[in-house]
């Protein structure tokens, strides 16, 4: 995993204490440029100096003047970066041929027999997809330009997937005499 550097830093209360205790601001702009170098945001040392961001870049892009050592600086807060997660995709052979089937299986309408076998193969390359494949029902709504529900409503009425609490009419499997099998 790599590292970023925290968003909303605060300053320790110690580093604030000592920001507090400079009298000279030229030995506070030097440690206020110390601060910058090490990573930490204009923001967390604009509350810890009681000024603002807008002077905190100044007081950096003025020129040193001497170097400000008697307290070590510390770095600022890090935090790990997640690995971004790779989904699994359709093959290319899969895709081409769902984007094939699809205006046709989307044509097929109650009990007609018309386009009923390109929708019957459509429907098992999108099962085949999904389980096989191991590509998510999101990926593949995505991929064919349709919603995640009309997927899932196809997969259902056709047997892959469980219709649930079984109470929708919707979701009842097609009627055998109706499939081309």
């Amino acid at each position: 995993m790599t590292e970023f550097l925290k968003r909303n830093q605060k300053l320790p209360p110690n580093l604030i204490e000592i920001v507090a205790t400079i009298s000279d601001m030229e030995l506070r702009d030097t440690y206020v440029r110390a601060l910058r170098n090490k990573g930490w945001t204009l923001q967390s040392i604009a509350e810890a100096c009681d000024v603002s961001r807008e002077r905190v870049r100044q007081i950096c892009e003025m020129p040193e003047s001497k170097l400000y050592d008697s307290v070590a600086v510390p770095s600022p807060p890090v935090k790990q970066v997640r690995e971004k997660v790779i989904y699994a995709q359709p093959t290319k052979e899969t895709l081409d041929r769902l984007l094939e089937l699809k205006p046709l299986a989307q044509q097929v309408r109650s009990h007609a027999t018309r386009y009923r076998a390109e929708a019957e193969e459509y429907t098992r390359l999108l099962n085949h997809a999904h389980k096989v494949e191991g590509v998510s029902l999101y990926n593949l709504a995505r991929h064919l330009g349709v919603t995640y529900p009309a997927i899932r409503f196809r997969l259902t009425r056709y047997g892959y997937l469980d219709a649930g609490n079984g109470t929708s009419k919707v979701y009842n499997p097609i009627l055998t005499k109706n499939r081309a099998l």
